[in-house]
């Protein structure tokens, strides 16, 4: 294959070969993504929507249970005193509002 007066050796000729079927399977892969685009796309992407929005629901009553959990039964910490931050009064450096 001449270039402008130049002639390829055997390496480069194979060099060129390998790179047009390279380039021939890349563009069949373009085409395979192009047509799953197309066509399966928006029912993937809707089916994700709706496992998203499942899980969602999933995790609201499992955080609702947690906290009727801790509501009904109390924190561990808190079983004995109910206030122990609030035992002493508050104090700050600030001047009283007058």
């Amino acid at each position: 294959m001449p270039l402008s007066g130049q002639h390829l050796t055997d390496r480069e000729a194979a060099l060129l070969t390998e790179y047009e079927l390279i380039r021939n399977e890349v563009k069949k892969m373009g085409g395979l993504i192009a047509e799953i685009n197309e066509e399966e796309l928006d029912a993937l992407t809707q089916s994700m929507r709706a496992v998203e929005q499942k899980l969602a629901l999933v995790y609201t009553v499992f955080r609702s249970s947690i906290y009727a959990h801790i509501n009904q039964n109390g924190a561990p910490d808190q079983a004995e005193d109910p206030s122990p931050a609030f035992a002493e009064p508050f104090q700050t450096n600030c001047p009283p509002f007058d």
